[in-house]
């Protein structure tokens, strides 16, 4: 079976912590699903306390490719 759960979706998510010191706050960044079959290991990020913009690579992020539906208040179950 193939497995295409991201088409479902147009946009994806990863996330960050910033990296300034003292900050440590948890950014959020989207792309679309197509842009996962490019290759492209590189994310943007702005931190929403501090402001510092950032990029980093797919190692360091906390989670990636997920869909931004799931990211949503009301959408999760433990």
């Amino acid at each position: 079976m193939k497995n295409d759960w991201k088409a479902a979706s147009g946009e994806l998510a990863a996330g960050a912590v910033c990296p300034m010191p003292c900050c440590g706050e948890i950014n959020f960044a989207y792309h679309s699903a197509d842009r996962e079959e490019d290759g492209s290991s590189l994310w943007e990020f702005t931190c929403s306390r501090c402001g510092l913009e950032f990029i980093t690579l797919d190692e360091d992020l906390l989670f990636h490719s997920v869909r931004r539906e799931w990211l949503r208040a009301g959408n999760h179950s433990a």
